[in-house]
Parts: C-alpha cells; structure tokens; sequence
C-alpha cells in the first residue's frame, strides 16, 4: 500500500474512530449517567491512535492494543464499569489484528490471532448475561474477531499469490 493511500485510510479511520467515540460517550452518558463513559472512551481512543500507527512488520502497536483491551477488561470488571472492550476498542482491535495477521511473519500472526482471542475469551468470562446468555459487547467483540481473522488470512493469501 502507497504512503497516499494509507494516509487516507487512516483519515477515515480516525474519523470513524471520533465519531464512534462521541457516541459512545453520548450513549454511555445517557444509561449510566455520570463520567461512566470516561474509561470506555479512554481505551478506545488509545487503542484507536495505535490502530493509526499499525503498520507492515510492526507487532508493537498490535500487542499494545491487545493490552489496553485486557486491561480494560479487568477494569470494567473490578469498578463495575460498562463491559468492555467497547464498540471502538473492537474495531481498533480488529483493524489491528487483521493487519497483524496479514504483514506479520506467520509465528507472530499466529500470536496476534491467539491474544486477539484470548481478549474475546476475556469479555465472555465476565458477561452479564441478557436472556439469551450474550451481551451486545460480548457478541460485538466476538464478531470483529472473526472478521479480523478472516480478512487478514485472506489479504495474506491474496498478498503470496501475488508474489
């Protein structure tokens, strides 16, 4: 990818990533009330501006990212905050985890993919369960896994069939 056209990905993104940020915020604010929002919004932006820094070869952003999620995780569990990682957190992750997939070399992809899981396993430990025994958030994180995964081993296959 040419410096121009990541460069406008990554203006897009950050403004998804904003966006996604006020409105969570806004929601957030609204149901619980109070600065409950604060931490959420925290790791998003975190995790959002490491998104931004991604690149080929590079893990740290990756597994920095990954921290921030299992930190906040345990956060929200320990000072009954909303579930986390929220809707920012999870696509920041995903875009993370998608792209570490597709540029890292395949042990540390595999890493990538394994800890990205390991946060997913993290946000269904500590669910509260709706009826159907699934939160929203649970259900998100689950999802962008998936997507990551996929998108990333694909982008990775379409990247040595090119080579």
């Amino acid at each position: 990818m040419n410096t121009t056209h990541r460069t406008a990905v990554n203006v897009v993104l950050g403004l998804v990533f904003v966006t996604g940020l006020g409105l969570t915020a806004y929601l957030i604010a609204d149901s619980w009330g109070g600065l409950y929002w604060l931490p959420d919004c925290v790791a998003g932006a975190v995790t959002g501006s490491l998104a931004l820094l991604r690149g080929p070869q590079r893990s740290w952003p990756v597994a920095a990212g990954l921290a921030v999620a299992a930190v906040a995780i345990v956060v929200a569990q320990v000072a009954d905050l909303p579930q986390e990682p929220g809707p920012v957190t999870a696509l920041a992750l995903a875009v993370l985890v998608g792209s570490g997939i597709r540029t890292l070399p395949g042990p540390r992809a595999a890493a990538v993919a394994s800890g990205a899981f390991m946060v997913v396993v993290g946000t269904w430990l500590i669910a509260f369960p709706d009826e159907a025994g699934f939160t929203v958030v649970t259900v998100v994180n689950t999802v962008t896994w998936l997507v990551a995964v996929a998108v990333g081993i694909t982008l990775r296959a379409a990247a040595g069939r090119a080579s």
